[in-house]
């Protein structure tokens, strides 16, 4: 952490120690050291907790920012969003930003983005233009957000940075159980977890040994009452929100990763359960089927039970392939998205904002 007198590349996003995929690959960026050595300073724009714990984080974060400004502590912002309320705290300091003279980089993380912009009034969208158009850099997930970007917003520089990767040190102990389904992500319909138990119930009678752990938080009572009513409520686990040792255990034991999505961009869940060797069964959106393609798993459409039945129903019927598909995985997330490509492309859009 650089010290407050030398000006900072301000890094804006949410707290450190927040669940959530922005934290996560924050925290990534943080073990592959990607920003050390340079003068980067974090600023929490959102922590965990009640409304009026998040309020205040922004207003203090705000406060923090306009004395940076006004010292000529900043030398240049990066801006961490995804959509909605994380785009609204965001545009606030990117605002501040501009009227500073300090340039930016827009960094969109978000996989519903197009959703969010469409609903909004011709007013909001002009903010939303305003915003990103100031951006010198805007860093996407995938090809498919970059040219949304550049239709939408006709942001003359937008870059495909992928979410880094690391190896996952995963605890040798646990054996892989080939019939469980692992999925990490909040549990609500946009992530797809009612298909997912649907599906389940579906292959249940021809895979007697067939569970699925559904790890994450959000509509808890739902989906266990929806497992309920599928008869599938003994073959489902919900750990909760899981991290660390819980979520490497869970990597380790499982035989299939699973994340039916209605829309992504380019899930860390994913690309770690491919580095922890898993094929992927998931869901034809956003960034994933750059990173998910016949030799390492499965694609199925959106909101469709019967789609993801045909997608898992092989590789339950043939643990070997399934096994083999997971091993190809891993051996092309860790090269395709490895910290020396991130860092090649990050590098370049920082030396962005240093030119003239």
């Amino acid at each position: 952490m650089p010290r407050e007198a030398t000006p900072a590349l301000v890094m804006l996003g949410p707290d450190l120690r927040a669940r959530g995929g922005i934290a996560s690959v924050l925290r990534i960026w943080q073990e592959a050291g990607l920003t050390a050595g340079r003068p980067v300073l974090h600023l929490a724009t959102y922590v965990d907790g009640c409304a009026l714990a998040k309020l205040l984080a922004l207003a203090q974060a705000l406060l923090r920012f306009g004395v940076l400004l006004l010292s000529g502590r900043v030398a240049a912002v990066h801006a961490h969003s995804a959509s909605n309320a994380s785009f609204r705290r965001k545009s606030l300091f990117l605002a501040l930003a501009r009227l500073a003279g300090k340039p930016y980089v827009f960094h969109l993380h978000g996989g519903a983005f197009d959703r969010y912009h469409a609903g909004l009034s011709s007013l909001e969208r002009a903010w939303v233009r305003r915003s990103i158009q100031g951006a010198r850099v805007v860093l996407v997930l995938s090809e498919s957000w970059a040219d949304w970007l550049r239709q939408a917003i006709g942001h003359p520089d937008v870059r495909v940075l992928p979410n880094p990767v690391l190896p996952l040190a995963l605890p040798t102990d646990v054996p892989r159980e080939a019939q469980t389904l692992l999925f990490l992500g909040r549990l609500e319909p946009e992530k797809g977890v009612f298909v997912l138990v649907e599906a389940l119930a579906r292959l249940a009678p021809a895979h007697p040994q067939l569970r699925a752990v559904l790890a994450g938080e959000g509509d808890v009572d739902g989906v266990r009452k929806a497992a309920v009513a599928a008869g599938v409520a003994g073959r489902v686990e919900l750990p909760g929100w899981v991290d660390g040792e819980a979520k490497a255990h869970l990597l380790a034991r499982a035989g299939i990763f699973v994340l039916p999505s209605r829309f992504e961009g380019l899930p860390m869940a994913l690309l770690e359960a491919q580095a922890a060797g898993l094929p992927v069964v998931a869901t034809r959106v956003g960034g994933i089927p750059q990173a998910v393609r016949e030799d390492n798993g499965r694609l199925a459409e959106p909101d469709n039970v019967a789609s993801l039945v045909v997608a898992l129903a092989p590789l339950l019927d043939n643990p070997a392939e399934a096994a083999r598909m997971g091993a190809r995985g891993r051996e092309q997330v860790l090269a395709g998205y490895g910290v020396a490509r991130v860092r090649a492309v990050l590098d370049a859009a920082w030396a962005r904002l240093a030119a003239k």
